[in-house]
């Protein structure tokens, strides 16, 4: 029997991350993929609104690489974050062999966009703001790091393990 999400505070902290996140990629993230004649005018708004009060240049001039980073979260981050959502709920032991990579790919990802960020041609006063949207992803990744030892060892073989016995 699985282990409530409610005694496991790493997990439901990983599982809250998953939750908040897949609609900040539906509403803002991914509205780059998008067909502008199939955009609601709301979401259009969310990202002006977003643009204006952060400055973003992600979002105003994004950097060449930026559109696969977007893909990688349609083909990477969508799917793996309604799995994980599924995966901390029944407490699978299936979950930290997803996570462990995904940690890595969302940590290179959100390094390589602090570093374009800290070249951003602003003033100091705005660049504290946009680290507001930054800090969940660097909080995730880095907690992942010590993920081999706050998960319980499992009985049983590899195969039992990874056929989710």
């Amino acid at each position: 029997m699985a282990t409530s999400i409610f005694t496991r505070k790493l997990d439901l902290l990983y599982l809250v991350y998953f939750i908040t996140h897949i609609p900040v990629m539906f509403l803002m993230d991914l509205q780059a993929l998008y067909p502008p004649s199939l955009t609601p005018s709301f979401l259009t708004s969310i990202k002006n609104f977003y643009i204006t009060t952060y400055n973003d240049q992600f979002f105003i001039s994004p950097p060449i690489y930026f559109q696969l980073f977007i893909w990688l979260e349609l083909l990477v981050h969508v799917p793996v974050s309604f799995w994980a959502i599924g995966g901390l709920l029944r407490d699978s032991p299936q979950t930290p062999l997803l996570l462990l990579p995904y940690s890595l790919e969302v940590f290179l990802t959100t390094l390589i966009c602090i570093h374009e960020y800290l070249y951003w041609p602003l003033s100091p006063a705005p660049k504290t703001r946009p680290n507001n949207f930054i800090r969940p992803h660097i909080y995730y990744s880095t907690s992942n790091i010590n993920l081999p030892n706050t998960t319980p060892p499992k009985r049983g073989s590899l195969s039992d393990i990874l056929s989710g016995v």
